[in-house]
């Protein structure tokens, strides 16, 4: 459907990988998920490497 502006949502996407981490992106996963699993893999927010 035709939007006069842009919108993100929560749908489910397709994301595929290989490799090390590879589990976590296997099949589908709604797209604010993704950021998420960027962010684990690359070690980017203090919040993720806190033990």
């Amino acid at each position: 459907m035709p939007l006069s502006s842009e919108t993100h949502s929560g749908e489910d996407v397709g994301i595929y990988a290989t490799g090390p981490g590879a589990h976590l992106v296997s099949g589908t996963h709604e797209q604010s998920m993704i950021f998420h699993i960027m962010n684990h893999a690359g070690g980017l927010s203090d919040t993720d490497n806190a033990q």
